[in-house]
């Protein structure tokens, strides 16, 4: 007789923490660990799933997968970062934080598919008892990666699920509240799967938490970058102040802020009857749009696109 799991599900109260047999025999042994233990050191692992057209047999192209890993560990720091109050794109992220979210690799190859098993790049004793030893009573055994990867995925999770008014459902919602860096790395991320023809599917398992599972076809990979371009969730509205040190109808303006550092603004937005009314030395304060661009090698740079701007006197 075959023991029928999902009557069984269906017969609990309460929405379970497991999805299946292996989901709930990993809960049982983790909680056993734990409890004999005095806290977590069981490590939190997943994979990234790749496979769809761009994959033959098991093999893809190799600046695809790069491009593809890259993009993926952007937007878990940025995702990181989130959860820690760090929604600029302005500014270098926390070292910590940086720390917290890395993660390590290990590739293993299935035919029509590629397989990247991922697990944090930090242990979670270095995180959750650095000393040696946890508080004790301190219950919480939840990783920083472990939030970004959950915020992370379910927000892919949402994106899958877009209803044809997206303005009023979760996903934009939650997208504005984590900011223009995950808007940014999301994005990034998408438009690599669509380029190289990949179908990502992504897992998560956190130690005596259920397993988190997305999966995702082009063509809403698709639909998610077009959602955030059209919506202009990867730009950030702020202010630059300083002297401006050039000005020019077809060049960038130079801008020297406190401290000395110049900062170029793509003014080309700003009509030539506007343009004129500036001389290099005036103060000003330059509403701009602030975005992340990827080079060849995975460097960011910020780019400033003027909006408008004020003159503050010479």
């Amino acid at each position: 007789m075959v023991f029928d799991w999902e009557q069984f599900k269906k017969g609990l109260v309460g929405t379970p923490d497991w999805q299946d047999a292996d989901d709930l025999a990993r809960l049982s042994v983790e909680s056993f660990r734990a409890e004999r233990g005095g806290f977590r050191r069981d490590m939190s692992s997943g994979a990234l799933r790749l496979a769809g057209a761009g994959i033959t047999g098991h093999s893809g192209a190799l600046d695809g997968v790069a491009e593809t890993m890259r993009n993926f560990q952007r937007l878990i720091l940025a995702a990181g970062l989130s959860s820690t109050g760090h929604t600029t794109l302005r500014g270098q992220p926390p070292a910590d934080v940086v720390a917290k979210t890395r993660l390590s690799l290990n590739a293993a190859p299935l035919p029509g598919s590629l397989i990247f098993q991922i697990i944090p790049a930090m242990s979670p004793a270095d995180q959750i008892a650095p000393n040696g030893q946890a508080e004790f009573f301190n219950d919480h055994e939840t990783q920083l990666v472990d939030m970004a990867m959950k915020d992370a995925l379910t927000l892919l999770e949402d994106g899958r699920q877009l209803v044809p008014d997206a303005d009023t459902g979760v996903f934009l919602s939650k997208l504005k509240l984590y900011g223009p860096r995950v808007a940014t790395t999301l994005r990034d991320f998408s438009l690599s799967m669509v380029k190289f023809e990949f179908e990502p599917e992504l897992t998560w398992s956190q130690p005596r938490q259920s397993r988190l599972r997305t999966r995702l076809s082009t063509s809403e990979l698709a639909h998610i970058s077009e959602l955030i371009a059209s919506r202009k969730l990867e730009r950030e509205p702020t202010t630059v102040r300083g002297v401006l040190r050039t000005v020019s109808e077809i060049s960038a303006w130079q801008v020297e802020i406190d401290g000395g550092e110049i900062v170029r603004i793509n003014a080309k937005q700003i009509g030539p009857e506007e343009t004129a009314t500036l001389r290099t030395g005036m103060t000003i304060a330059v509403g701009v749009a602030v975005t992340e661009e990827t080079g060849p090698a995975g460097e960011g740079t910020l780019k400033y696109t003027a909006t408008s701007f004020k003159n503050l006197g010479a």
